[in-house]
């Protein structure tokens, strides 16, 4: 019986021993981020909210102290009631369509108050023979005018730019032209190399390698944020400056939000890593 165990168990080594496997490589792949630059668009809720509070704030402000700046009986005074006209008067037997005036210092407190000042006396000579729109463009108190949040990239739909969607995280995704399948850059470990990169060095000479060392770029950290069967490691991180150049022509590439790469990715390969994704 003893030698039986024995032969049976020299058999099964003997086979384990002979029969050749073939072993998944470890990879590394890197999820580069560009991060929002401009704050999120308010929803319809939160616009007419910010326009109440806002035009609440300027109606029941102090009323501007023009008895401060400009002394009563004064041609000051005189050049601001020119400027300035009084609200309309409040008289109880007359019938206000608009409402009944809410007057306090002769302003009617249900609307905000747009003052005029008067410019002095070395001002208007100075204005004499220049052009005004001149000097409407180089007034200091002059209305600032954000700039446009809808940017040329957006308006051309240019994928290749980071210029785009200044509200959304961005994301690189690359294609062989040989291949049909869009994905995060992967790099796997050299199988001839005698010793292993860590994870996210290998990610970094990766990038170097396909996107040129013009990118200027943080990694969230050393440890991956996730890894599949696949020995795949994924590694977080976040683009500051530079552009993602490819060193080979074969090489397509895009930045896109994670609605974007739903869309883009194969639907097993997004469900898998739609979570490391921000919905920002």
């Amino acid at each position: 019986m003893r030698s039986t165990i024995l032969n049976t168990v020299k058999c099964y080594s003997t086979s384990a021993a002979t029969t050749t496997t073939t072993s998944t490589p470890i990879s590394s792949t890197l999820i580069l981020s560009r991060l929002p630059i401009i704050t999120q668009d308010l929803t319809p809720f939160q616009t007419k909210f910010y326009k109440y509070q806002s035009e609440l704030w300027r109606r029941l402000m102090w009323t501007f102290p023009k008895w401060f700046y400009f002394k009563t009986g004064t041609m000051g005074e005189l050049r601001y009631r020119q400027l300035n006209k009084n609200s309309v008067s409040y008289d109880p037997k007359i019938l206000y369509p608009s409402g009944k005036p809410d007057l306090k210092h002769l302003r009617d407190r249900r609307f905000r108050q747009y003052i005029k000042v008067p410019k002095t006396y070395k001002e208007e000579d100075e204005m004499v023979g220049q052009d005004q729109s001149n000097i409407k463009e180089n007034e200091i108190s002059r209305k600032i005018v954000p700039n446009s949040r809808i940017t040329e990239a957006d308006k051309l739909n240019d994928l290749k730019s980071l210029e785009r969607k200044l509200n959304r995280t961005l994301y690189l995704i690359i294609k062989n032209k040989s291949e049909n399948q869009w994905k995060l850059p992967n790099f796997n470990q050299e199988e001839s190399s005698t010793s292993l990169l860590p994870l996210h060095e290998l990610a970094e000479k990766g990038l170097y390698k396909i996107g040129g060392k013009k990118i200027n770029y943080f990694n969230v950290s050393k440890t991956p944020c996730h890894h599949n069967s696949n020995k795949e490691y994924f590694i977080k991180s976040h683009i500051l400056s530079g552009a993602f150049e490819p060193q080979d022509s074969k090489i397509e590439y895009q930045w896109v939000t994670k609605d974007e790469l739903k869309d883009i990715l194969s639907k097993d390969y997004y469900s898998n890593i739609s979570h490391l994704l921000s919905d920002v």
